[in-house]
């Protein structure tokens, strides 16, 4: 996790400018983290921001 947010402080996704099958990828996976009960650290800022900004694109909000 703290390198998926290392990557988010310099992109605005985890491949550079553009929403791709890696933001996909990375966002199924943190899902599954929170059914396995593994918290994202606060101190993980970049990766919040990014998965709340993922979490409201239309093909994901619903």
């Amino acid at each position: 996790m703290a390198y998926l947010d290392s990557v988010l402080a310099d992109n605005e996704f985890l491949a550079g400018e553009n929403f791709s099958v890696a933001d996909i990828t990375a966002f199924a996976g943190l899902g599954f983290a929170d059914f396995a009960k593994v918290e994202i650290p606060e101190s993980l800022t970049n990766l919040h921001a990014w998965r709340k900004k993922v979490a409201a694109r239309p093909s994901i909000a619903g």
